[in-house]
This record gives structure tokens, sequence and C-alpha cells, in this order.
């Protein structure tokens, strides 16, 4: 029984980010036409093509696993990896366009300082995607390090979330503390199967969490507000 309940875990929280990604874009990009947004630039709808890709391959991945196809989830292997790779690029390319869009943060940074934010979670992201594809065949960290791929960009459908809830004004702390709960989550089903926390999960979680504060101290330095000069300069390009 208990390696059914194991087994059960990697679905159901891929599920669970999914659906939370999805429900944080639901007004402003999959039920858009419901709304009187003005229409999406294409490098972003692009953007919400490939991550929505992703969505279903990230899910499609952890089911094959659960249902002991582990041949086919190899063969899509190749596939995740290509889809990644598209997140990541076009996902790099985004941050920098938007970095010349005029708009009011919580956080108090310019819209080009505030790149710190989604390009270290874009970066976190490609970090444990390639931990992940390195240990393909150690399974205990494979699957720890795409799952924590996955949360480590969730912030912006967090932000969004927040936005629908009226809780935008708080976004700074509260976004912290669902990546948190995330974790959390990660962290607790390991103690409660294995009496133990893989480290990939105990060290990966903690630098994800702690990267928060660091990225508004490097948002705020005078070093960045020069690198975040020259990425706007690249985002009036694109």
């Amino acid at each position: 029984m208990a390696a059914v309940v194991r087994n059960r875990f990697y679905p159901i929280i891929a599920c669970a980010l999914a659906v939370f990604v999805i429900v944080g874009f639901s007004r402003t990009y999959y039920l858009r036409f419901l709304s009187d947004l003005p229409p999406m630039r294409t490098l972003v709808h692009l953007h919400g093509l490939v991550f929505t890709a992703w969505l279903a391959v990230f899910i499609a991945q952890t089911r094959l696993v659960a249902a002991h196809r582990v041949d086919l989830h190899r063969k899509l292997g190749i596939a995740a990896v290509v889809i990644a790779a598209l997140v990541f690029s076009v996902g790099v390319l985004t941050v920098f366009s938007n970095s010349v869009i005029p708009r009011v943060r919580p956080s108090g940074l310019s819209p080009a300082a505030s790149t710190i934010v989604p390009l270290t979670s874009i970066s976190l992201f490609a970090i444990f995607i390639a931990l992940g594809v390195a240990f393909r065949r150690r399974t205990a960290l494979h699957k720890r390090f795409m799952v924590l791929a996955m949360i480590a960009v969730i912030s912006p459908a967090t932000s969004r979330l927040l936005t629908l809830l009226g809780l935008r004004d708080y976004s700074m702390y509260l976004i912290p503390l669902v990546i948190t709960l995330f974790v959390a989550w990660c962290v607790v089903h390991d103690w409660r199967h294995h009496r133990i926390v893989h480290p990939a999960f105990a060290i990966g979680g903690v630098v994800i969490v702690a990267s928060w504060p660091l990225r508004l101290m490097i948002g705020y330095s005078d070093w960045w507000q020069s690198v975040s000069q020259v990425i706007a300069r690249i985002g009036a390009h694109l």
C-alpha cells in the first residue's frame, strides 16, 4: 500500500501545480476572450502556448510513471526537454520585452529592475530541469528536481491569482508564502512516507524560498540598475 501512495504523490502535485497555473492565468490568458483586455502581443501569446505545452507534458510524464509505463516516459522525455528549452528561451525573451512596459510594482522596483524576479524564477527552472536530465537514471533525484522546476516558476500565476482576489498589494509577501507551502507539501510527503526528507527537496526547496529576499536585495542594488537598463534596451527591440 505504501508504494501506491508514493506513486500517487507526483501525479497529484503535478495536477495541482498545473491547475494552479491555469486558474492564475485564467483571466489574462486562457479566458482572455471573455474580458475587455487588449489583444496579446505575439511573443506573450507564444510564451503562453509553450508553457501550456509544458504543463501537458509535465502531467503526462507523472501519469506515465504512475502507470508503470517508464518506456513511454523516456520516449516523451526527449520532447519534454525540447519544450523545457523553449519555455526557458521564450520566457527570457518575454521578460526582456515586458521590461519596457510601464507598470506599478508592489515591490516599488521599476519595470526594468523588477526583471530580477522572473529572471531568477526562469533560471531556477532551467537549473532544476538540467539537474533532472543529468540524473534521469536516478529516479529519486530526477522526479524531485522536475517538481522543483515547476514550483520555481509558479510565481507569475500566483501574482495574477492574488490580483484576482484583490490581494495584489501584498503579493511580495504572499507569493513567497504560496511557494513555501508547495515546498512544504513536498517535504511533508517525504517525511511521512520515508521518515527522512530527501536532500533534493530539502536543499532545492530552501534555494527557491531563500531566493525571494535575495531577488529584492539585488533588484535595489546599484549594479543591477545598470544591468536592468541593458535589459530594457534589448527589450525595446523585441
